[in-house]
């Protein structure tokens, strides 16, 4: 059975380590009527998380949400967009916390804003899976299983500029999955956007709009890169493409990690700081681990767990500090079970 605790009952149980907290981010600097005016801030009864599409329309947050709601009674309002974008809402203060999966901004969000405090606070690895490249089963620039992520690379790139047989649709809205492929490019020191090529597109949609426009592809010669949750939530849908070219061993170029952020409350007062931090601290405890390595499409686990052993899975120099900070806010969740 559910025991809903308001923020108020939540801040009395757990009011050492709230303040602590504030203590923290404003470096020690913090005065007694703004950690005053946090512990008596009205209970919110919702937050505005800011996350991709491509956790979106995997399907997970409509699996997590409720459970969350279910056991604090915090609404949780969604805004579905790109990486870039939610990452801009976290800066203007219109989220309270964000996830999303770009480790280079990541960091820069939580360590920079133009000279002032940082946008955002201890980011928490959350989970994890990976990229992979589908297309048309016609497979013209010839994919090969074994192929490494340069050998595939290199392919898409004389497919569009030599054999000119094959197309490559961007997502080229600025999201991690966008700014995945171009690195992809960097690594063969190719830059599509100026090479002349007729063959490369960039959509600027969403990925499950991106995996459309692919599936539709005149020719049946398209390629798009895709996380593999989405592909699974969607691979039922667009028969006509197939998973062409994945990690292979010893490779992590692909690998894509999940970091969630709440809104630093010294730079943008109005964010529900507290709130978030339960959010937080509801997906980085078992009990949320649990449930996202839980969920499923068409019989596939979409996502992994990865808080506290993102060190093991890719190389993560911050998992002993977020440990240590997100620790506190598991016991909310103690003794749940999926």
């Amino acid at each position: 059975m559910s025991t809903k605790r308001s923020t108020q009952q939540f801040l009395g149980e757990h009011k050492t380590a709230v303040i602590l907290a504030l203590i923290l981010i404003a470096g020690g600097s913090v005065g007694t009527y703004f950690v005053i005016d946090y512990m008596n801030a009205q209970d919110p009864n919702q937050i505005t998380l800011a996350t991709t599409t491509s956790t979106y329309d995997s399907g997970l947050l409509d699996y997590l949400l409720p459970k969350f709601t279910q056991e604090t009674g915090i609404k949780i309002r969604v805004l579905s967009v790109g990486t870039g974008q939610a990452i801009a809402y976290g800066q203007s203060g219109d989220a309270d916390v964000i996830l999303v999966h770009s480790r280079s901004r990541e960091d820069t969000f939580v360590n920079y804003s133009g000279g002032q405090i940082p946008y955002g606070v201890h980011r928490a690895c959350v989970m994890y899976n990976d990229f992979i490249i589908v297309g048309h089963s016609s497979n013209p620039a010839n994919l090969l299983p074994d192929d490494n992520v340069t050998t595939v690379m290199t392919k898409l790139k004389l497919g569009m500029t030599v054999g000119l047989n094959t197309t490559v649709y961007s997502r080229g809205d600025s999201s991690g999955t966008h700014l995945k492929e171009l690195s992809l490019w960097v690594l063969i020191g190719w830059d599509p956007s100026t090479s002349g090529t007729n063959y490369y597109k960039d959509v600027g949609a969403g990925m499950g709009d991106t995996l459309l426009i692919a599936y539709n592809d005149a020719d049946d010669r398209g390629y798009t890169l895709v996380d593999r949750g989405t592909w699974l939530s969607f691979n039922d849908t667009y028969t006509a493409l197939n998973l062409l070219a994945e990690s292979v061993l010893g490779e992590d170029f692909l690998l894509n990690p999940y970091g969630a952020i709440p809104v630093n409350p010294i730079l943008h007062p109005h964010v529900k700081f507290v709130a978030a931090c339960r959010f937080v601290g509801f997906l980085t405890s078992p009990y949320g681990q649990a449930l996202i390595d839980n969920y499923k499409r068409n019989n596939a686990v979409l996502f992994h767990s990865a808080f506290g052993v993102c060190n093991e899975t890719h190389s993560c120099p911050t998992t002993d500090t977020e440990i240590a900070f997100w620790a506190p806010y598991h016991s909310e969740f103690s003794g749940l079970s999926i």
